[in-house]
């Protein structure tokens, strides 16, 4: 099977760009299993019209300009690949895309990213984006041979903004390649427990509700609690910084900046629990990187991860900051269970969140949407 990925990017893991790092995980597996993943990605920041990137276990063809680089790229491929897969939303580019491939009947798959829940439309010009999906973006959703949803909540969101009956549900993953999952070891019973986010600082990640939820926390837990903010900062942390100050809790959190490989898994390495406070997402990839590592977590209902509750490698929260800190607080006071925690976190990733997994179910549903639009 030949697939067409097109992105924005270059698919690079130093990023903190979700959907780059998720596009990684889903050529390299493809080609493990004896597939061929195209991945075409448009930079506007590269200098070189074109570039070929050396990934991990594939490439990127990565352009600088649409029309005279990228489309014509695509068009070129798609006459001979089995069916190309679109990115995310409010791209005009993608537009071009899926309208040309029902032009010449090539089935393609569309994935939003969790980027049409209710609350990411309200953050910002709302009736525009309702209007732009409405009168151009659902079409692309309506025609295409599948829609992906990356969580069951997510997919519950879709059927509100496409009539697209394909509507199939394959979660993101983890890369395991040549790697054995430990637990974490908890040594001794330090008073200092280190939590800590990762992710970009924007308002759908409800950083603002965390940092109020610290200053909920009785004094006997907050004088020993550091929070570790993993992610790019120079937007928000002069407006957090204040918030932080009001509250008096700048001896509680730490900014780390965007941190990247070996230096962004040694301090989730250091951490006692991870917090993932979102008022919206589709099992984020940062969850996916804390459970490998075996922390524990408190994750809100929002982040869509009720359907792995059972697990028991974390604790849900609703994203309001009373909830949080009774989270937090409830964690704290399961001290003796973070091992087991930690244990049950490994297997979620090894049995559920690891790309082996995720691609073979997705090559079946690929598999399925040709037959579908034959």
């Amino acid at each position: 099977m030949k697939i067409v990925h097109f992105i924005l990017g270059r698919a690079s893991q130093n990023t903190s760009n979700g959907v780059n790092k998720v596009i990684a995980g889903l050529a390299k597996y493809s080609n493990k299993n004896g597939c061929k993943a195209y991945v075409i990605g448009l930079s506007s920041s590269q200098k070189e019209s074109y570039a070929l990137v050396e990934r991990d276990g594939f490439e990127v063809e990565s352009f600088n300009q649409f029309s005279k680089g990228a489309f014509g790229r695509i068009k070129t491929l798609a006459k001979d690949c089995d069916i190309v897969h679109l990115h995310s939303v409010w791209n005009n580019y993608n537009l071009v895309v899926a309208a040309y491939l029902r032009r010449i009947n090539k089935p393609y798959v569309i994935t939003a990213h969790s980027g049409l829940t209710d609350d990411r439309l309200k953050q910002s010009r709302y009736w525009f984006k309702r209007c732009y999906h409405y009168l151009f973006q659902k079409k692309m959703f309506d025609s295409a041979a599948g829609v992906q949803a990356l969580t069951r909540e997510e997919s519950t969101n879709l059927r509100k903004h496409t009539n697209n009956t394909n509507i199939f549900v394959v979660q993101n993953g983890q890369d395991l390649d040549g790697v054995t999952l430990e637990p974490k070891h908890y040594i001794g019973n330090s008073k200092t427990i280190n939590i800590g986010f990762i992710g970009r600082l924007s308002v759908e990640k409800n950083i603002d509700g965390l940092i109020s939820a610290l200053a909920l926390l009785p004094s006997q837990i907050k004088k020993n609690i550091t929070l570790h903010l993993i992610g790019p900062n120079k937007v928000d942390k002069p407006r957090l910084m204040a918030t932080i100050n009001d509250l008096g809790l700048e001896n509680n959190i730490v900014f780390e900046g965007a941190l990247y490989a070996q230096n962004k898994h040694d301090v989730l390495s250091s951490l006692d629990f991870y917090i993932h406070p979102a008022f919206s997402d589709v099992v984020s990839i940062a969850v996916m990187e804390a459970m490998s590592l075996g922390l524990p977590s408190v994750i809100t209902r929002t982040s869509d991860m009720s359907y792995f509750y059972n697990s028991g490698a974390f604790i849900m929260v609703e994203p309001d900051p009373k909830d949080i800190a009774r989270g937090i607080i409830e964690m704290v006071n399961k001290r003796d269970e973070w091992s087991s925690m930690s244990q049950k976190a490994v297997n979620l990733v090894n049995e559920v969140f690891n790309w082996d997994v995720v691609v073979e179910k997705l090559l079946l549903e690929y598999k399925s949407c040709i037959e579908y639009k034959k």
